[in-house]
């Protein structure tokens, strides 16, 4: 595949292996053979034909890239090649973030401020805007819906109003914050997997974050105060975050492994007990 591409030219392959990547790419850990200087590794990653049906803009991913790799938060980009969905990047010799690794205090700060960062960069032109109740009613048009699922969407959609009609600048967001897409090279943390990222609501990326991994309350307090970024308002509807990031992913899970297909690994069921009962707390701060 890499031999058709227009990316061939500018990367001789000397050697390469696949490794694990994330549900819609496939990866190698490739050397290159310039001539007159040593090999250098780097990462190769082929996006999968489902990702335009699951929201994600190879073109815009590109442009992202390029921007967030310019200001230290991203590997370097080599090439980009959006309509072979091909890209490549400096290997970087980092380990990725284990569930312990986001719980230490440390670690928070460290994130928080990789997210303060790239929140404060100037938004290209050309990046995609990235509106988290959009790409919901998006994700469950015809897909099946039982009553259950009616509560949630209607739930959603109250939430949503919170949230979009608040007011709020667009940035530069990751919209992944997975603790596998953080990679430590015990110097610096870099950001990988930008396939969801664009230009979007920084709250949304704080609250992925936040709702992909069990932070203690404490914790997420810490975390945020490192980020030191939110308005109150916006710090008050961290838990309505949470929530409807949940549920896009939940409609995620759903149209990527539909019934028959794929196992999903309980993925899908875990979240949808969890939006329907939330520790109840939900009850109090969606009636507002």
């Amino acid at each position: 595949m890499v031999h058709r591409s227009a990316i061939a030219p500018t990367l001789p392959v000397r050697s390469g292996r696949f490794v694990p990547a994330g549900l819609i790419v496939i990866a190698w850990l490739v050397a290159s053979a310039a001539v007159a200087q040593p090999a250098r590794e780097s990462f190769l990653l082929s996006g999968e034909w489902r990702a335009l049906a699951l929201g994600v803009d190879r073109v815009s991913e590109c442009r992202l890239l390029a921007a967030v790799a310019a200001a230290g938060l991203a590997p370097e980009l080599l090439a980009c090649e959006p309509a072979s969905g091909l890209l490549v990047t400096r290997f970087v010799a980092g380990a990725s973030w284990q569930p312990g690794d986001v719980a230490l205090e440390a670690n928070l700060h460290r994130l928080a401020e990789r997210l303060r960062t790239l929140h404060g960069l100037p938004v290209p032109a050309g990046i995609e805007a990235v509106r988290y109740s959009s790409q919901a009613r998006r994700l469950r048009a015809g897909l099946p819906c039982g009553l259950d699922d009616a509560r949630l969407h209607e739930r959603a959609e109250r939430l949503f109003g919170r949230i979009d009609d608040r007011g709020f600048a667009p940035t530069l967001c990751h919209h992944d914050l997975h603790h596998l897409n953080v990679l430590d090279d015990g110097d610096r943390l870099w950001l990988v997997d930008w396939e969801y990222g664009g230009r979007g609501d920084p709250l949304m990326d704080l609250a992925g974050f936040l709702a992909m991994h069990d932070l203690t309350p404490q914790a997420t307090e810490a975390f945020l105060d490192a980020y030191g970024g939110l308005r109150a308002g916006d710090r008050a509807l961290v838990e309505a975050a949470r929530w409807v990031f949940d549920y896009v992913q939940w409609l995620w899970y759903r149209r990527r492994f539909p019934p028959g297909g794929d196992d999903d690994g309980g993925r899908t069921e875990r979240l949808s007990r969890r939006l329907l009962h939330c520790d109840n707390r939900v009850l109090d701060w969606d009636q507002g």
